[in-house]
């Protein structure tokens, strides 16, 4: 039986992952590494997709992109066919460079994507590359960190997750990469990944909240009675909801707030609507939903 198709639509945001084929190792050379970049730039700029992050290893690559008008598919055909072209005519062979499917998952909610980042940015440090998530040179942290969203990665959508204000948001950001405990990748990369048969669906709205802070339409819940509602049965106490609804610190109120955070945010309320609602920042959003 095949795979379920994975169903994709215009705003829609996608982790690809592409290995070499048998697994061959095609990213040996750093030259190999910046040509890829040059025709993932060059792509982006023709065919409007935005690129929220990549890392690429020794055999294979990741991305996460947020497409537009032009699928999928067709994007990762052309990537893949450019490298190939070139990195068979360097090397003098014929062949498959890549896996013939690459595998892609749905991104659909600020807490996931965050999770994600961090997954494709500790790829290095898993594989014993490196010690620091900085100290690779192949992936799109660095955009993140010298707050660079002029060329390939767009970083206004991940850094807008934790705050509006970008003094804010760029710490938390590295607080957030630089964790010690690792992503795990069967989060990431379950056996049961949809491979490439992606169908479309352009009706469906997109389920990310643009990094101008736009409410997502469509969005289970979607307003600010909802919320309320979330708070009220969670706190189970008028006194404790009017606490928290005030952005009152009260320590005992801890776990109150810590239950509706995760789950407003499996009702795909953003960190900032959640943090607006009980008087927080964003960060401190951020804090309180990854505190063990």
């Amino acid at each position: 039986m095949g795979r379920k198709p994975l169903l994709e639509y215009d705003g829609g945001v996608y982790h690809l992952i592409q290995r070499g084929n048998n697994r061959e190792y095609i990213f040996c050379r750093n030259e190999d590494k910046e040509f890829l970049l040059g025709i993932l730039r060059e792509y982006q700029i023709e065919m409007g997709f935005e690129c929220y992050g990549y890392v690429i290893m020794g055999n294979h690559y990741h991305l996460v992109l947020k497409r537009h008008d032009i699928p999928i598919k067709e994007i990762m055909h052309r990537i893949n066919s450019h490298f190939s072209r070139y990195y068979n005519q360097k090397n003098k062979r014929t062949g498959h460079v890549f896996e013939n499917r690459y595998k892609g998952c749905h991104v659909n909610d600020d807490r996931y994507l965050l999770s994600l980042m961090r997954y494709v940015h500790q790829n290095p440090v898993a594989a014993k590359i490196c010690r620091q998530v900085w100290e690779y040179p192949w992936s799109s942290d660095a955009y993140y960190r010298k707050n660079n969203g002029l060329g390939l990665v767009s970083i206004d959508a991940v850094l807008g997750i934790f705050s509006e204000n970008r003094s804010q948001a760029l710490p938390a950001y590295c607080e957030f990469m630089d964790a010690k405990k690792l992503e795990q990748p069967d989060d990431f990369e379950p056996p049961g990944l949809e491979q490439a048969r992606i169908t479309t669906a352009p009706a469906i709205p997109a389920p990310l909240v643009k990094a101008t802070g736009e409410s997502t339409p469509g969005k289970p819940g979607g307003s600010q009675s909802a919320l309320e509602t979330i708070l009220k049965r969670v706190a189970a106490d008028e006194e404790i909801y009017a606490a928290i609804k005030s952005g009152s610190r009260k320590r005992f109120l801890s776990p109150y707030k810590k239950a509706f955070i995760e789950q407003a945010l499996r009702d795909h309320y953003t960190m900032r609507e959640i943090g607006a609602f009980i008087s927080v920042s964003e960060v401190a959003v951020y804090k309180m939903s990854v505190k063990e």
